[in-house]
């Protein structure tokens, strides 16, 4: 589940406009559809007892005005972006599973990478192509890498661990070497390991 406001005090009594991610396993939507209307009973059960002192959860969900279902997808690596004159960006270069905000984060490495490529590059189709040989493998990776071993291979592990059972401690479930491990490697993989983006050179 993922939270966060938009706007504050919308009506002068306080309230909030907040948009909401729940993300589940579903048969539905298998056509893959981007319009299709959510129904409240496909997931509110799963968080029914999420009340938290700050926070009802399903008491937000209930007051929703609208409610989108959206499918998880990707798509299989593109061989290239760049025909021409003419080049791919973003998801629509390589649509991927939303794991850690990486569609936006890749979208903006590309975009930052373009614009350094154009800068650099007296003909535009050659700074497509060094934009494409700059970003291809490494944006590839990362779709790959969703599927198995992005940020929710943290709860896959817990949740084979525990047998979905309550616990006490994170710790006692999985170390924090594991944690970091995991977390590190996916850094690495998407591009933003700290000691990596220190050392490169600027994009533009």
């Amino acid at each position: 589940m993922v939270i966060y406001p938009i706007r504050r005090d919308i009506d002068g009594q306080g309230t909030q406009l907040v948009n909401w991610v729940a993300e589940i396993q579903s048969p539905r939507n298998v056509m893959q559809d981007w319009n299709l209307d959510g129904r409240l009973e496909d997931f509110l059960p799963t968080f029914a007892q999420w009340k938290f002192d700050w926070l009802d959860v399903a008491g937000m969900l209930r007051e929703a005005d609208t409610v989108l279902e959206y499918p998880m997808v990707d798509r299989d690596p593109l061989p290239y972006w760049t025909a021409g004159r003419t080049t791919l960006l973003g998801d629509a270069a390589h649509p991927m599973y939303p794991r850690g905000s990486n569609g936006a984060g890749q979208a903006i490495l590309d975009a930052r990478t373009l614009a350094g490529c154009l800068k650099r590059e007296i003909d535009a189709a050659a700074a497509l192509k060094a934009y494409e040989a700059a970003r291809l493998d490494a944006a590839n990776k990362v779709v790959i890498s969703n599927r198995s071993l992005g940020p929710d291979a943290i709860l896959r592990t817990v949740h084979e661990r525990t047998g979905d059972k309550p616990f006490a401690r994170i710790e006692d479930v999985i170390s924090r070497a594991e944690l970091d491990g995991i977390s590190e490697n996916y850094k690495r993989i998407a591009g933003f390991e700290r000691e990596a983006l220190r050392q490169r050179p600027s994009l533009v």
